[in-house]
């Protein structure tokens, strides 16, 4: 009974770390719909502001779907691996379209700084610049956040095994 209880909160701190690293990914979806419109004020047209918060939607809402997945606590021990293979099933397929709109965006978004007449050459060069580190930025903290939900995803399931030879 002893072990049981401690498994079960080994596995209520593993749901709370998901959980806390899908509210990071929830607060940067929101953030990018709220920062969008800003590139309208730069001078970027009406069509790539859309594009950006569609984008930005789509992971708003994919991210709060996958997030309904990880389990309560009061799940039974089959619809709780159930609903952790789909969410790691989720993550695990979510890289394969986000990385190529980001990269439909960012090209985008360059053609948009060179063929106007809002930025010189060295405005346009400079945005590339600030761009391109908080996208590298960006990108590291989104991929350590991704690694440590797949992991706890794995431990889980490991945990959850372990529960059910009990």
């Amino acid at each position: 009974i002893v072990n049981e209880q401690m498994m079960r909160n080994a596995f209520g701190k593993g749901i709370k770390d998901l959980r806390s690293n899908y509210s990071v990914k929830t607060i940067a979806a929101i953030a990018g719909m709220l920062g969008c419109p800003s590139f309208y004020n730069l001078g970027c047209s009406l069509y790539f502001v859309i594009f950006g918060e569609l984008m930005m939607l789509i992971a708003l809402v994919a991210t709060l779907y996958a997030n309904r997945l990880i389990p309560r606590m009061d799940d039974d021990l089959l619809t709780a691996a159930g609903n952790l293979t789909r969410f790691r099933k989720i993550n695990a397929e979510w890289i394969k379209y986000g990385i190529p709109t980001m990269v439909v965006w960012l090209g985008w978004l360059i053609v948009e700084l060179f063929s106007g007449e809002e930025f010189t050459a060295g405005q346009a060069y400079a945005m590339i610049g600030g761009i391109a580190a908080g996208l590298t930025v960006g990108m590291c903290i989104g991929l350590r956040i991704r690694r440590e939900i797949m992991r706890g995803v794995d431990e889980l399931m490991a945990q959850i095994k372990e529960m059910q030879n009990m």
